[in-house]
């Protein structure tokens, strides 16, 4: 066994032992959910919207489980709330995928983390369930400290992630989505609104408990739409990629590396996750312009003159005019038109458009090309800081960390080896 697998192996066992310890605590101080047919409702809603959970940025899954926890929780009151959901999220940490492949260390890690903030989101929010019977006046206050406790609840399970993540992947970074204030606050909004229908059911009785499923339906088909919007927009940036690598084969993977040398940057930089991908995108078609560029100047076998260099920026400036009327890629063209900015000498270009033009420029100076040859990792940073004025000796600095901390080399692996592609590029380009 492995050191990774090892620590995986704790650490699963370890979190599995505090959350069933967190039940079996929470069965002792609390009493059982009444009556249970209500309870299996609800937990039946909680595990069904955690199962179908979208993606809603890069890497980050969100459902409406939240809203049924805080529905429940006020529908059983103080004397059952905690352990009522706490049940509810040590099922749903049992996915049918786990077990249809026999994994353990995965539920068991899920155990923990969900039982856990989920005990300690409903915990905060007890305080602010009515010691009697719910009334209309207590509406404001139950939505207030559901909005409270379930941002609680959110930011304690982001945290249980990072840890989780840190101890058995130490070489990876969480992702900014981590520090995303939009999310919590979202999540705060849904808690609100569970706190609100608990206290609709229980001054209606069990006639709402249709319409209160219907709105769990709903909030998780927009959730679903949401993700289905974003996934066509990522597929129609990826079919520009596709056009301009099909017309230019130097363009395959620069366009990928860029993108990645761009988010590297940006999460040095502490960007919010809008922000990030919409700097990703922008990488992703900072070239597509040049579907429109001759192709005598497209495959040029040499370096451009000034004349064909302003030739070729007319004709990507053309199609980026189209692409700005469309409202999804509008923000993404206006970063990499501000990058081309940049190289044409402007001087008040927007961070976005610095962070493209130093990732653009580092991997253009670390590959080969038709006319001439990769240099050294080294001396591509040096060429960066010598032009800390254009870019910005933050996004230059961020840029450099952040590819040494990738542990990747780019370029030529010594100055002698790339003198001699080199010389053989120039060799190539005069028999031509």
């Amino acid at each position: 066994m492995s050191t990774q697998q090892r620590n995986g192996t704790i650490l699963a066992a370890t979190l599995a032992v505090l959350g069933v310890a967190t039940i079996v605590l929470l069965a002792i101080f609390q009493a059982a959910p009444e009556p249970p047919w209500l309870w299996v409702s609800f937990a039946a809603a909680f595990v069904a919207l955690e199962f179908s959970s979208v993606e809603v940025s890069d890497r980050l899954f969100v459902s409406g489980s939240i809203m049924v926890g805080y529905t429940a929780a006020v529908a059983f009151g103080r004397s059952s709330a905690v352990l009522a959901v706490a049940l509810m999220a040590a099922i749903a940490a049992f996915h049918p995928d786990d077990i249809r492949q026999r994994r353990w260390r995965r539920p068991a890690v899920n155990l923990g983390q969900l039982v856990l903030s989920a005990a300690v989101g409903m915990a905060v929010f007890v305080p602010f369930l009515p010691r009697d019977v719910v009334t209309p006046a207590d509406l404001p206050l139950l939505a207030a400290g559901a909005a409270i406790s379930a941002m609680v609840y959110d930011w304690v399970n982001f945290h249980l992630v990072r840890f989780i993540v840190r101890r058995l992947y130490p070489e990876r970074t969480v992702r900014p989505w981590s520090k995303m204030l939009v999310n919590h606050v979202a999540l705060g909004v849904l808690g609100a609104f569970g706190g609100v229908f608990g206290a609709a059911y229980v001054l209606v009785g069990p006639v709402i408990l249709p319409l209160i499923f219907v709105t769990f339906l709903v909030g998780q088909m927009g959730f679903r739409s949401y993700s289905q919007l974003r996934g066509a927009h990522l597929d129609t940036i990826r079919g520009f990629v596709k056009a301009l690598e099909a017309l230019d084969p130097y363009t395959r993977g620069h366009t990928e590396r860029v993108a990645q040398f761009s988010r590297q940057t940006a999460e040095r930089l502490e960007f919010t996750p809008e922000r990030l991908q919409r700097l990703e995108w922008a990488a992703l078609i900072h070239d597509v312009g040049k579907v429109a560029v001759p192709a005598e100047l497209l495959h040029k076998p040499g370096s451009l003159t000034d004349d064909e260099y302003r030739r070729m920026v007319r004709h990507m400036l053309v199609v980026e005019d189209v692409l700005a009327g469309v409202d999804f890629l509008a923000p993404m063209v206006e970063i990499a038109a501000a990058h081309h900015s940049l190289l044409e000498g402007a001087s008040r270009v927007s961070v976005e458009g610095r962070i493209l033009a130093a990732a653009d420029a580092f991997d253009a100076m670390t590959s080969t090309r038709s006319y001439r040859a990769a240099v050294t990792q080294d001396t591509a940073f040096d060429q960066l800081r010598r032009r800390r004025d254009v870019y910005g000796a933050d996004v230059v600095e961020a840029l450099i960390a952040a590819i040494e901390a990738s542990g990747e080399q780019y370029g030529s692996p010594d100055d002698e080896s790339s003198a001699v592609v080199e010389r053989l590029v120039r060799e190539r380009a005069i028999r031509a």
